[in-house]
């Protein structure tokens, strides 16, 4: 027994000891030198949700089988029947309009149904699914969190809003980081949507919070697929489908091989003949209940389109008549002139000491149901703009032995991406292969994505590290080694 006292009193001494040095050891902002870090996520079809945070919250993106397959089957009995296409056509446009219908936006820029995405105010590292994150943002984060604990923070939004609306919402978010950690600044990773989303903080709010901003395969200079939506530039070409049916078949010699077969015996040119038939004669009709009821009023889109397509969506959504939507055109216009100042806004963060780093991928194939899905892309977004208009030559081409690129040093080794016409050339990664928002966690893409949101040397140039140069080159399982 008065062994067991002893270890007891003995123990006590040591926690009494202990215990003042951990009261002395709590953060201080003075001598920590890790620099907070918001990761903002990119566009989540599925993490959108009605009356969120209520107990009738329910995905907003919703798949009724039954009413699918009644309708469905209405369509095809009616079009035989009236030996015409226009129902099954008009039944598949109404089923596609009820599965988006509780994302669909009113004509002035906001939200039709009380639909939402489910915000985490706190630290990231109080969130179970964040700690435990795998892929793309969700492992990034979760890469932060064990590398800077409680300074890493998780910026979610409703992706269809105002962008300018995003950004109060971002700024709430910034200074609760500052008052937090006790830091003036943060480091900003913004994926895929959270381009425009984080160039509309900096337009609104400014520069002085931040240190470092990341753009990771993001919209920070339009999406050709969103302009050529809003636009109604709509085509499956041949070369598209075949690109898309075929990236999956790569390494399967047979199926490779029939899927050359099939385009040089002209199957593919036939769906493209029979697709643009329907697009032509239904494009309308596809207008009015999808993409006009849908996202012709999603300000993050009209924020994506490209200013030589400006007008094209005009005409197309707004029918010419941008008069009238007197509520939603001075919103449109508000994030046209975000778009125009930001190669001058860009110019002015890097001279006031703030680091920037553009991360962008290529030779994946496009979705191909637009006019631009031709373009070099990682799958989801065109290379063009996630570089900041580098040349790019369109997917499985190259810019050809005679290209001349005005720098040779921002020409990718294999004569598809020069950077020389990017508005950040300096500061741009290009990695090949990569997919979309790559930093799964445990990855050396992982590994990278961290580099870039810890690194504190007062360089910060693409290539300064000599683990990661400009350029890459990626594997499926997200491993990274150098182009050469």
């Amino acid at each position: 027994m008065k062994k067991i006292t002893g270890i007891i009193l003995a123990l006590i001494i040591v926690l009494s000891s202990v215990l003042p040095v951990y009261a002395q050891s709590e953060h201080n902002p003075e001598t920590c030198t890790d620099v907070p870090v918001l990761v903002i996520r990119g566009m989540d079809f599925g993490g959108l949700y009605t009356d969120v945070g209520t107990d009738t919250q329910q995905p907003a993106i919703r798949a009724d089988l039954k009413n699918i397959v009644v309708n469905a089957v209405k369509g095809i009995l009616l079009s035989m029947i009236n030996l015409s296409f226009d129902p099954f056509v008009e039944s598949v446009a109404d089923i596609a309009g009820g599965i988006f219908e509780y994302i669909k936006m009113n004509p002035d820029g906001t939200s039709k149904h009380n639909t939402g995405a489910i915000q985490y105010p706190l630290a990231a590292m109080n969130y179970e699914a964040f700690v435990n994150g795998v892929d793309s943002e969700y492992g990034m984060i979760r890469a932060m969190i064990e590398e800077v604990g409680d300074h890493a923070y998780y910026f979610n939004y409703d992706w269809r809003i105002d962008p300018f609306v995003v950004a109060d919402e971002i700024n709430a978010t910034v200074e609760r980081m500052v008052a937090e950690t006790g830091h003036d600044k943060i480091n900003i990773a913004c994926c895929s949507m959270g381009g425009i989303m984080t160039l509309a903080y900096l337009t609104e709010y400014g520069y002085d919070r931040v240190n470092r901003v990341c753009f990771m395969s993001s919209t920070f200079c339009g999406a050709q697929v969103c302009s050529d939506l809003l636009a109604g530039q709509l085509e499956i070409a041949p070369d598209t489908l075949y690109n898309i049916a075929n990236d999956g078949t790569k390494d399967i010699p047979v199926v490779n091989f029939l899927m050359k077969v099939l385009k040089y015996t002209g199957v593919f040119k036939l769906a493209s003949s029979l697709a643009g038939k329907i697009t032509d004669e239904y494009v309308d009709m596809v207008n009015d209940k999808v993409l006009n009821s849908v996202f012709g009023g999603t300000l993050s889109f009209w924020g994506l389109v490209q200013p030589e397509d400006r007008q094209g969506a005009i005409d197309f959504i707004m029918k010419g008549k941008p008069e009238d939507y007197p509520d939603l055109y001075p919103k449109v216009q508000a994030l046209w002139a975000m778009i125009d100042g930001r190669n001058a806004l860009l110019d002015e963060m890097l001279e006031n000491g703030v680091q920037i780093a553009v991360v962008a991928h290529y030779d994946t194939p496009l979705i191909p149901v637009f006019e631009g899905a031709s373009m070099n892309g990682d799958g989801i977004l065109e290379t063009y703009q996630m570089s900041g208009y580098a040349t790019v030559a369109p997917y499985g081409e190259t810019l050809g032995d005679d290209y001349v690129a005005e720098n040779p040093e921002y020409l990718s080794p294999d004569r598809v991406v020069d950077l020389s016409t990017a508005i950040l050339p300096e500061y741009t990664y290009i990695i090949k292969g990569a997919a979309h928002v790559g930093g799964s966690y445990g990855t050396d893409y992982s590994d990278f994505f961290v580099w870039l949101m810890t690194y504190d040397g007062e360089d910060f140039y693409a290539g300064v590290n000599p683990d990661y140069p400009r350029f890459m080159v990626s594997g499926d399982d997200l491993s990274l080694k150098a182009f050469d």
